[in-house]
C-alpha cells in the first residue's frame, strides 16, 4: 500500500487530502471514496463518518493506530475495484498530471535522526525541493499509534530539516536506492538499512535512518538536477548554489 498526500485545483478552490497510488497510477481520494462507500451502504451522515474512520490526512491515520490503518487499506480494495471497472469518477481519482504530490507527511509530529537529534518539523519539503547541500540519502521510518512501524519513505537530511518522498509504503522496500544526476549512477541495496534497531516511535513521528555510504557524484552544478529513487518511489530535486561544493565544480 502506498500512502501520500496531494493537492490538486477544483475550480477555485484546492483539495489537499491523503491519496493512494492505484495500479492505474491514478491517486485515489480515500475520504471521498470512504464517504461513498458509506452512503451506498445506507450509513447515516456518511461525510462526517467517513472524516473520522479515513481521514484526508495521514498523519491523523497514523495517529489513528491499527484500527485507522486497516479501514483505509479496506477503502483502497475498494477503490482498486472500483477502478479496475473503469467508472471510477477523476473527482474521487485525479490523474498525476492534474495534481502535485505534496512531502507523503508534510507537518509530522516530530523530526530525527536515529542518533537523536532533533531536527525541524515544520521545513520539510518533497518533490521538487532545492537542495542546500549534496545529497546524503536514505530512508525514514513512521511511527503508528501503539508504538509500531506504519511505514517507511524516501528521505535525505537538507538544512536542518527533511525531504521526504511522496510515498509511503507499508511494507520494508526490496531492491536498491538509487542516486542519479546526468549520466552519473550511484546505489546500493536496500538491505543495508535492515536489521537496524529502531526506538520506539509517536504516531507521525518521522526518524531519518543513517544515510546511505555512497560516493559523491561527480560534475554537480548548481541548477543540476538529482533523482532518488527506489522500487516504490522516485524524487526528483534540484541542486542549489549553496549546496555546489567547489572540489565538485
Amino acid at each position: 500500500m502506498l500512502l501520500g498526500t496531494a493537492v490538486w485545483a477544483e475550480g477555485p478552490v484546492e483539495r489537499r487530502a491523503l491519496v493512494a497510488r492505484l495500479a492505474s497510477g491514478r491517486l485515489a481520494d480515500l475520504n471521498r471514496i470512504e464517504a461513498i462507500r458509506l452512503r451506498k451502504l445506507g450509513e447515516g451522515d456518511p461525510e462526517r463518518l467517513a472524516e473520522a474512520l479515513v481521514p484526508p490526512s495521514l498523519r491523523r491515520v497514523l495517529e489513528g493506530g491499527a484500527r485507522a490503518f486497516a479501514r483505509v487499506r479496506q477503502t483502497l480494495a475498494y477503490a482498486e475495484k472500483w477502478d479496475r471497472r473503469g467508472t471510477l469518477p477523476g473527482t474521487l481519482a485525479p490523474g498525476l498530471e492534474s495534481a502535485d504530490l505534496l512531502p507523503c507527511l508534510p507537518r509530522p509530529a516530530s523530526l530525527r535522526r536515529l542518533d537523536g537529534l532533533s531536527l525541524d518539523r515544520l521545513t520539510v519539503r518533497g518533490p521538487g525541493a532545492e537542495l542546500s547541500a549534496p545529497p546524503l540519502p536514505g530512508l525514514a521510518a513512521l511511527g503508528l499509534a501503539g508504538g509500531s512501524l506504519a511505514g517507511y519513505c524516501l528521505a535525505l537530511e537538507d538544512g536542518g530539516g527533511a525531504v521526504l518522498g511522496a510515498w509511503m509504503t507499508d511494507e520494508w522496500p526490496r531492491g536498491h536506492l538509487e542516486l542519479r544526476a546526468g549520466a552519473a549512477r550511484r546505489s546500493m541495496p536496500l538491505k543495508v538499512w535492515e536489521g537496524l534497531e529502531l526506538p520506539r516511535l509517536r504516531p507521525g513521528e518521522v526518524l531519518l535512518l543513517p544515510p546511505a555510504k555512497l560516493r559523491s557524484l561527480p560534475g554537480l552544478a548548481a541548477g543540476a538536477e538529482v533523482r532518488l529513487g527506489a522500487g516504490f518511489d522516485e524524487l526528483h530535486l534540484r541542486l542549489g548554489p549553496e549546496g555546489v561544493h567547489p572540489t565538485v565544480q
